[in-house]
């Protein structure tokens, strides 16, 4: 039993502010992160498995010594806290309508075009 996971790295869960982090009886009290403060006796679960793609490999090698201004800046850069605007929650909606407005008018016009419709 445990309360968090990690798979290949360590303790780079705790920079994911969505996952919770907390051990389970005595090892840790509940869940502390974000929402999680407020469910701390419900003991959820968090797994994160660590991707070694060659982009992950490169961003991930800031973390490891001797840390260079380069490396500094680029960690402060990536672990920012950034709240996205609610008016952009709405994008990848937007985004996937114009798509499938796109996609029938370019239909239409190659139906026209080869006269598939006659």
């Amino acid at each position: 039993s445990s309360g968090s996971m990690v798979v290949n790295d360590a303790v780079v869960h705790l920079s994911v502010e969505t996952l919770p982090f907390g051990g389970v009886g005595a090892s840790g009290m509940g869940g502390y992160h974000g929402k999680y403060t407020f469910t701390t006796f419900s003991h959820q679960k968090s797994v994160l498995v660590r991707d070694f793609s060659a982009l992950g490999e490169y961003l991930g090698e800031t973390r490891y010594p001797p840390y260079q201004d380069w490396k500094v800046k680029r960690m402060g850069l990536l672990l920012k806290n950034r709240k996205i605007p609610k008016c952009l929650s709405l994008l990848p909606y937007l985004a996937c309508f114009l798509l499938g407005v796109a996609s029938v008018v370019f239909v239409n016009l190659l139906a026209n075009k080869f006269h598939w419709l006659e």
